[in-house]
């Protein structure tokens, strides 16, 4: 199109910045590849061929085509978000954040994922947009992917219902040295060894009776006696059960409220949702 344009090739590569032998090295595989003369060249002018009239009204349709082809494409996958959470992580801030990004960016197509075992390869992989997790900064080996911490939320001790603490209010974490735990599995975060160093900084002996890769399979696993199990706060009201009771711990550590997110390559529309989970984030931790 430029050469048809200029019809000189050494303005046409002056506009296209490349050398005039491989601009005009490529026309010629061009008329070798169509089978046809697209220029006619003398010395001292190029003019188009029937050929190459008809090449360059087809041509710039063709590209005014793919360059909306492309934009679409673009302008669609950028209000597209995939959300992903693991268990209750986020589980209080989370539907706050979807209200309000919904109000500020109401083209956009938010869908959530639950993850197990903090899976976050996928982040920023063409899989997870963002995701809320109970990960701290510098916990994730791995350098694709950044973990912001937002806020912390309290734990809380789950146990059967016929339990002998079920009838309390609250408890200390001296108080749990007989028990033996329903922990998640050891993973990519570190847990249980997280879990295990706080134990022992209670003087606890840290014993695991279960493992259990969900929320709903540890509560079944307290439920039918397997062991207690600390979780946050937040599980409590998501996940309330006649057979189980929510104590609250007056020292156990708190869990952490953070968000996954890729470390280089976010999307306008990425930032745009981490953004509102930061101030809503500060606006409870303020209240």
């Amino acid at each position: 199109m430029t050469v048809a344009e200029e019809l000189h090739f050494g303005r046409a590569a002056a506009r296209l910045r490349i050398a005039q032998p491989s601009l005009s090295h490529q026309i010629r595989r061009l008329e070798q590849q169509l089978g046809v003369v697209l220029l006619t060249r003398t010395s001292r002018r190029v003019e188009l061929t029937r050929a190459g009239e008809q090449l360059l009204r087809d041509g710039r349709s063709l590209l005014a085509h793919a360059s909306r082809v492309l934009e679409n494409a673009r302008s669609v996958s950028a209000e597209r978000l995939l959300v992903g959470f693991s268990g209750s992580a986020g589980a209080a801030l989370l539907p706050a954040v979807l209200r309000a990004f919904k109000d500020q960016h109401p083209a956009a197509e938010v869908t959530l994922q639950e993850l197990l075992l903090d899976q976050l390869g996928d982040i920023g992989e063409g899989g997870l947009d963002v995701a809320f997790t109970r990960l701290l900064p510098g916990q994730l080996d791995d350098e694709r992917i950044e973990v912001e911490l937002l806020g912390e939320d309290p734990r809380m001790l789950v146990v059967p219902v016929g339990h002998r603490l079920a009838g309390r209010a609250s408890v200390r974490m001296a108080e749990l040295d007989a028990e033996s735990f329903v922990v998640n599995p050891a993973s990519a975060s570190g847990s249980p060894a997280r879990w295990l160093a706080e134990q022992h900084r209670h003087g606890l002996r840290g014993r695991v009776a279960a493992e259990a890769a969900s929320v709903q399979e540890l509560l079944t696993l307290v439920a039918a006696g397997q062991g207690v199990s600390l979780v946050p706060a937040p599980v409590a009201s998501r996940f309330p059960r006649e057979d189980i009771r929510y104590l609250a711990v007056s020292d156990a550590e708190p869990a952490a409220v953070s968000i996954a997110r890729p470390a280089a390559g976010m999307r306008p529309i990425t930032q745009a949702f981490i953004e509102i989970a930061r101030r809503l984030s500060a606006e409870t931790t303020a209240r």
